[in-house]
Parts: structure tokens; C-alpha cells; sequence
């Protein structure tokens, strides 16, 4: 193939490429591309990234608002940076409503009762908004941002006894099994989440 076809075959290639991942650039002259309200995925550019407005990571299927500029703000209940207005909070349930839903769910399906659960409400000092320098608090395991209404484990190595105010996740509700998941990795290390 002469050097010009396969040129243009992968300026086509790369196009497909960036028409098929959310968030991604458009190829030089096709001008910014439009804001789109999406859900993160495991390809999404910003998963894990923190949000230049409130400051909390992004997770799996969170829904975004991609700007033209490549950044994501959280456009969720709960979390809604990429409105200008304040007023949009109002079009969200309470978190109360969703504390009533997962008390319905944790009832309906109780988690063991062989280690402590604190659900992380208003005012918790985990849920401190960034504060000079200082990023919000996050999982020792998946380094997430903790959020209102997340189910933690304090102080991981002594649970029932706490010494620190580490934390990880176990809300299985979410889909974060971080406390699970240490513990099945750590039984042999010895490791403590809260010290390393």
C-alpha cells in the first residue's frame, strides 16, 4: 500500500477509534465536541480522577457531563458540579430518601454481623470537603473518595476495637468489597491499611 493510502487508512482508523470512546478528542478543524452526558466505564479517561469541583473520585458508573476541554464534572444526584445553578440540587431526591433505600436494602439483606459498619452520614469527619492542600478522605484499598451514605469499616486491622480512624469500604450495595478484599490479600502480609 503506497505511503499516502495508509496514511489517510489510519487518520480513518484513529477517528472510528475517537467517535467510539466518550470523552475523547475530535480530530483537528471538526471543531470542539458538544458536552455529553455519559456514565463512567472502565475505559472512561477520568475514572478514579478527582472532580475539580467537589474534590470526590469518580466511579464506575457514574454519570458525567464531559466538557469540550476533556474534563468531567459529576452531573448525579447528590453530586452536581457540572450545573452552574445551585437550584439543580433541588431536582434530586434527598439523601434522606436514598438513606431510607439503602436501610430498606440492608434489612432486606443483612451484612454479617462479625465486623462494625458505619454509615458515613452529614458532619462525619470522613466526609470533610478538601481543605487547604488536603484532598477528601479515601479508601485506604481502592482510593475512591468516601461519600455520603457509604458503608466503611473504621480502623481495618481492629475493628471491633479501634486504635485509628483509617477506613474502607464494605458496601457490597455499591459494589465496593474493599474491606473483603484486603483481608483475603493481608492475612499473610500483616499489613495495616491505616500505617502503610
Amino acid at each position: 500500500m503506497p505511503e499516502h493510502q495508509a496514511g489517510l487508512v489510519r487518520a480513518a482508523f484513529d477517528a472510528g477509534r475517537a467517535a467510539g470512546l466518550e470523552g475523547a478528542p475530535r480530530a483537528a478543524g471538526a471543531g470542539a465536541p458538544a458536552p455529553q452526558r455519559v456514565q463512567t466505564t472502565l475505559r472512561s479517561p477520568w475514572l478514579h480522577r478527582r472532580c475539580d469541583v467537589c474534590g470526590h473520585s469518580f466511579r464506575l458508573g457514574d454519570t458525567v457531563l464531559t466538557l469540550p476541554d476533556r474534563r468531567a464534572r459529576h452531573d448525579m444526584p447528590g453530586l452536581h458540579c457540572a450545573s452552574a445553578d445551585p437550584a439543580a440540587a433541588a431536582h434530586a431526591p434527598p439523601l434522606s430518601a436514598a438513606a431510607g433505600f439503602y436501610d430498606g436494602l440492608i434489612t432486606a439483606w443483612p451484612m454479617p454481623d462479625e465486623v462494625p459498619l458505619t454509615r458515613l452520614e452529614a458532619g462525619h469527619p470522613l466526609l470533610a470537603p478538601p481543605h487547604r492542600g488536603h484532598g477528601r478522605a479515601a479508601c485506604k484499598v481502592c482510593g475512591h473518595t468516601f461519600r455520603p451514605l457509604d458503608l466503611v469499616v473504621i480502623c481495618p486491622c481492629d475493628p471491633l476495637h479501634p486504635r485509628c480512624q483509617a477506613a474502607v469500604h464494605r458496601d457490597v450495595l455499591k459494589q465496593l468489597h474493599c474491606w473483603d478484599l484486603w483481608l483475603r490479600s493481608s492475612r499473610h502480609q500483616g499489613s495495616c491499611p491505616g500505617m502503610s
